[in-house]
């Protein structure tokens, strides 16, 4: 019978290896007549059957048609006990291919029981080899992090490791696959130097084997987790790295220009901007190389660029990069939010303030289609605009936008500071207005310098006692305006103190 099964079966691992490869189109054809062979009255062998349900199951998983590759699947599943010991890998490959697509719909439980199947039909095989078990355990492994069982994911992908160490080469990409997963759930539970082992005896592989570029890439990994232990020595191992990827490309490559995004990276976190703006304009320029113009990486370097270049004061390089990353961020929805609201700072800075509305109004628009409309974000939008609308004497709108800012504050937790800053700008309105209500006025400015007292913010804290003195000063109180007075010039003895 197996031989009979011989040319069915050629022609079902042919369409695996077409598969394999996404060749998918080329093969819908040889895939609907398979169906109708299969619909139809023709007898099969049980492997015939088995194999042409197996391939028809991965074909429609590969095409995310759930309903088919799941029928499929079971189909050739309910067969799989009685399958010829010389196709137990096709059986297992069944199997996982199952498992996944259970995976991928959320179905976790269900994935679960079929691959516990397969480890009970393994064992009445007596099957031991430790590739299929390695696949298995990691499937388990992905099982269990998806219902955040960090310690069982942890120990399912170690027991996935150590069976895969025992099926291929130090070198064999799987491993590589492995380690990687696995270093995720270290970091993730904050075992550094448990993920910083596994890329260790890694790279000594790599060595062994003389495989510079892998060798290279790795010690960029081991770079990356030194990001949560130590930033200047996981600088000074990406560079390392560097110099290594330098020597073996000798001309600009992916490889390095995402290295040079990591060294930026860690003189951001580390306040050293200038280096960190130089960083990123080579990283830039070498991922223009590889990528078209509006590639994730471009945008987010922009951003970067724009950024930080605000905080050195390079507001004319800052304006250029975001607005430049701006037109390229249609397809980045958070990104974006990044360069329309830097964009409104510095238009309002440039007091064009027809430009700065319009970005702080899309910036707005977007945080309401997130459900995001009581936020502290929001809430400083507003206030931004109103604080524009004050620059213009806009009174009345400046009011109406500080009014709608403070409802959004006084609905979140642990924003004193927003709100102290937002009665203060309400109360310069109210005495700014038409309809003049300096009572009020007062009452809004002690109580929103109440709260500024109590965040201990020294430049805010003296940005409100200046605007106190001035008011009690503009009002003729000079009782209250001493008050205030006094508080000034003790803040000021502190400051000069510390």
């Amino acid at each position: 019978m197996l031989n009979e099964s011989v040319d069915l079966l050629s022609i079902c691992q042919e369409l695996r290896e077409q598969i394999a490869k996404r060749e998918y189109d080329n093969i819908k054809n040889q895939i609907n007549e398979l169906e109708e062979q299969l619909e139809s009255n023709i007898e099969f062998s049980l492997e015939e059957k088995f194999f042409a349900l197996s391939t028809l199951a991965k074909f429609y998983r590969k095409v995310n048609n759930y309903n088919k590759a799941g029928s499929y699947c079971r189909q050739a599943i309910r067969l799989s006990k009685n399958i010829h010991k010389n196709y137990i890998e096709t059986v297992i490959d069944t199997y996982l291919d199952y498992a996944s697509l259970e995976i991928e719909y959320g179905q976790q439980s269900n994935a679960r029981i079929e691959l516990a199947k397969l480890l009970a039909l393994l064992e009445s095989k007596d099957y031991k080899e430790p590739y299929a078990y390695g696949a298995i355990f990691r499937s388990l492994g992905e099982i269990s992090l998806d219902e955040e069982n960090i310690e069982s994911g942890l120990n399912q992908l170690e027991k996935s490791l150590d069976y895969f160490q025992k099926a291929v080469p130090s070198t064999h990409p799987v491993i590589l696959e492995s380690v990687n997963a696995l270093s995720e759930v270290y970091i993730q539970i904050e075992n550094y130097e448990k993920a910083v082992e596994l890329y260790q005896h890694l790279l000594e592989a790599y060595q062994e084997a003389g495989d510079q570029i892998s060798e290279a890439r790795t010690f960029l990994r081991i770079g990356e987790i030194h990001f949560y232990i130590n930033l200047k020595e996981a600088r000074k191992i990406i560079t390392k790295a560097i110099k290594q990827l330098d020597e073996i490309y000798q001309q600009d490559h992916l490889d390095i220009a995402k290295a040079v995004l990591m060294l930026a990276e860690i003189d951001e976190n580390l306040s050293n901007f200038p280096r960190a703006i130089n960083y990123y304009k080579q990283a830039l320029r070498q991922l223009m190389q590889f990528y078209e113009e509006d590639h994730f990486l471009i945008v987010y370097v922009y951003s970067k660029i724009g950024t930080i270049s605000i905080k050195t004061f390079k507001l004319k390089q800052a304006k250029e990069y975001l607005e430049k990353g701006l037109r390229l961020s249609k397809n980045y929805p958070k990104i974006r939010q990044q360069f329309l609201y830097a964009l409104g700072k510095i238009y309002s800075d440039e007091e064009a303030f027809d430009k700065a509305s319009t970005v702080f109004l899309e910036f707005m628009q977007r945080l309401e289609q997130e459900g995001r409309r009581k936020s502290i974000a929001y809430g400083n939008t507003l206030q931004a605009i109103a604080y524009n609308e004050l620059r213009q004497d806009k009174f009345e709108d400046a009011l109406h936008n500080y009014e709608k800012a403070l409802e959004i504050y006084q609905s979140i937790p642990n924003c004193k500071e927003e709100k102290g800053l937002t009665y203060i700008r309400l109360a310069y309105c109210y005495e700014n207005i038409q309809a003049k209500d300096v009572e009020k006025a007062e009452i809004l400015y002690e109580k929103g310098f109440k709260l500024i007292e109590k965040v201990r913010n020294p430049d805010l804290l003296e940005e409100a006692l200046a605007g106190m003195i001035d008011f009690f000063k503009r009002n003729n109180n000079p009782k209250k305006r001493r008050i205030y007075v006094d508080k000034f010039v003790k803040l000021q003895t502190a400051r000069v103190n510390t």
